[in-house]
């Protein structure tokens, strides 16, 4: 549908308002032939102050008003205070974008300078849903004018909102390493800070060999004394443990322990932990294991159940580790925020069916996996959500105290079968 000129909106919602010009004029305490030239298109480019205040006695929508404005207004210093305006004012997102894409069209205007008057701003925003418009509207245009650098900034800002959707992580991971295409263009700043957030990205997807890339690309990158360059370190412990490089998790850990820190000790603790637990040090191991839960902060304390359990499960001490699940009330008890806290939840309930199948508890040990199949959804850890409900499948099939078992089978292919979509 075709917009409306300013002067027909005006004069229709006057009409509709059953308003002459004389009376909206006094009511306006505007001059009558200042509104007669307004209808008329005998004035170009009306004061805005002029049609809002026209617009607000008429309860013109701003929406309305603003688009039809922009067809008559082209100045990049008036479109910029339009803009102020509506974003001040809370108006849609969908005008707010059309005003934006209006300024950074502006004719005789350096289209540089236009983006980074926008990008600068939107840095400034609270609102994450409009920032985000507004980074994938410099993106775009910033594409159509070959400025590389602003699409390099403008992915880097979309990147480090999408990926706190903890619903599509997989999706947001591949996009930040699309960043790497640009990564010159970035700052040295900017270029450690993406590298630090995909190796945490790629660390909570257990993409470790990533994740090691990463850091060893920040550790280029950056200065020692940089608080990343020392996360980074910390990041490749870990890496390398579940990488099964021993060695080297070693390594990196007396490397990290050799910095001044102080929010750390329980990592270093449960680090120590797990080395010896794999070097096959089982008694010191489960010595470690008690003092760092003991010791260790509420929150922390999932991190070193699971992994207690995780070794008197492989010892075959099924007993000790069912001690352990009787912490559960405390460990629901956490407020549970990252994609790691939920992941390290996921698997506590993972853990626990496979406790509850050890001791033919066969009822909760189903309970347990779906529980732990649903919490990995909520983090779109697709092949974790898949182990869980193939070990409940796997379950259900194999015992008789389930007596539909060809109800079970199709189930089970019918998961497959949506799974490989």
């Amino acid at each position: 549908m075709a917009v409306l000129s300013l002067a027909d909106l005006i004069q229709q919602y006057r009409l509709k308002s059953n308003l002459t010009l004389s009376e909206l004029a006094r009511r306006a305490n505007i001059n009558k032939g200042t509104i007669s030239k307004i209808e008329n298109r005998e004035v170009k480019r009306p004061d805005f102050k002029t049609v809002a205040l026209i617009a607000s006695l008429l309860n013109i929508p701003f929406d309305e008003y603003v688009e039809c404005y922009m067809e008559v207004e082209r100045r990049a210093v008036v479109l910029w205070s339009l803009l102020e305006e509506s974003i001040a004012s809370s108006q849609s997102n969908t005008i707010i974008r059309k005003i934006a894409t209006k300024f950074l069209e502006t004719e005789q205007e350096d289209s540089y300078d236009l983006v980074e008057q926008l990008f600068t701003t939107t840095a400034s925003l609270q609102d994450t849903s409009l920032k985000l418009l507004l980074y994938k509207l410099i993106i775009k245009y910033s594409r159509s004018h070959g400025i590389m650098v602003y699409i390099s900034k403008g992915l880097y800002q979309q990147y480090c909102i999408e990926r706190n959707d903890f619903s599509n992580l997989q999706e947001t991971y591949q996009s930040g390493k699309y960043i790497l295409n640009y990564i010159d263009l970035l700052s040295k700043r900017e270029r450690t800070e993406v590298y630090y957030k995909l190796a945490v990205h790629a660390y909570t997807l257990r993409l470790y060999q990533d994740s090691v890339d990463f850091c060893k690309l920040l550790i280029q990158e950056d200065d020692r004394e940089n608080r990343f360059y020392m996360h980074a370190i910390g990041i490749l412990r870990f890496s390398y443990f579940y990488l099964s490089d021993y060695e080297l998790s070693e390594q990196y850990q007396e490397q990290y322990q050799a910095y001044e820190h102080s929010q750390v000790e329980d990592n270093d603790k449960l680090l120590d932990a797990m080395l010896h637990a794999k070097r096959g040090n089982v008694e010191l191991a489960i010595t470690q294991f008690d003092q760092c839960l003991h010791a260790c902060s509420e929150e922390f304390k999932i991190n070193v159940v699971n992994e207690y359990i995780s070794l008197y499960m492989s010892i075959d001490e099924v007993a000790a580790a069912g001690q352990l699940l009787s912490m559960e009330d405390a460990i629901r008890s956490i407020t549970y925020k990252t994609p790691l806290e939920f992941n390290e939840l996921a698997f506590f309930y993972r853990l626990k069916g496979d406790y509850f199948v050890k001791t033919n508890q066969l009822e909760d040990a189903a309970n347990s996996y779906m529980q732990s199949a649903l919490t990995y959804a909520q983090i779109n850890d697709v092949q974790s959500e898949r182990q869980c409900m193939r070990s409940l499948f796997k379950l259900l099939r194999r015992d008789n105290q389930f007596k539909d078992v060809s109800t079970i089978i199709e189930i089970e292919q019918f998961y497959e079968r949506i799974c490989s979509v």
